[in-house]
């Protein structure tokens, strides 16, 4: 298939998927009447979600990560991966931009990196969590028609400035409760405290559930 008739089959798929869902559409936590959290990882797939995936995995803890389009292409059989071990892939958009007042170019990256995704592992993602977080009411009507749900987050131990393993933690033990969307990165090696943190958190955090963003928000499986 060319790839304007891709794009524009995949832009079909989110209005289709949008038309079925009503409601809200920006979320920055789940219900807080039930003990499940959402760990999520922006800025892959890169140097740390392999690792992540095998503490996860340890643990029988689910997460979601959130996709750069720009970075799918080489690291498919990772992506795989991670679907295939109950986790959940989500867009980051296409690159690490801020969107915000810009709903076509978002509305043409989240297309892309839709099919981006689709291509790579057979599925579409069902969530987006904007760069830096910045959104605007127009890039969130423009995730919604394409089939996302705009995911922000409650939970923020700023674990880019690197402050250590420990202070990740005692930050996330801190802040967290029932409903929580835990902000993480996994891009580079630089980050490799975050691996540390998270297999501490879920020690400690023993009566909640990790679970996936579309799990905690009831939006149920990736999209095919």
């Amino acid at each position: 298939m060319a790839p304007g008739r891709s794009l524009g089959a995949e832009l079909a798929r989110g209005l289709l998927a949008a038309t079925r869902r009503r409601g809200v559409s920006y979320f920055d936590h789940g219900p807080r009447d039930v003990p499940r959290v959402a760990l999520t990882f922006d800025d892959g797939p890169g140097a740390l979600t392999a690792g992540l995936l095998d503490v996860l995995g340890d643990r029988g803890a689910r997460a979601t990560f959130n996709v750069l389009g720009e970075r799918v292409r080489g690291r498919e059989e990772l992506l795989r991966r991670t679907l295939a071990e109950g986790h959940e892939l989500g867009s980051h958009a296409e690159r690490h931009d801020p969107l915000a007042g810009r709903p076509l170019d978002a509305l043409g990256q989240l297309v892309r990196t839709n099919a981006a995704l689709r291509t790579a592992t057979g599925t579409t993602p069902r969530v987006f969590r904007a760069p830096y977080g910045a959104v605007s009411p127009g890039v969130v009507r423009a995730a919604r028609l394409t089939g996302l749900v705009t995911v922000g987050w409650d939970v923020d131990p700023r674990d880019y400035e690197t402050p250590g393993a420990s202070a990740i933690q005692e930050r996330v033990v801190e802040a967290v409760r029932p409903g929580s969307i835990v902000l993480l990165h996994d891009d580079r090696r630089a980050l490799e405290q975050t691996v540390t943190a998270v297999e501490s958190i879920l020690a400690t955090l023993r009566g909640l559930r990790w679970v996936t963003v579309s799990e905690l928000l009831g939006l149920g499986a990736p999209r095919r």
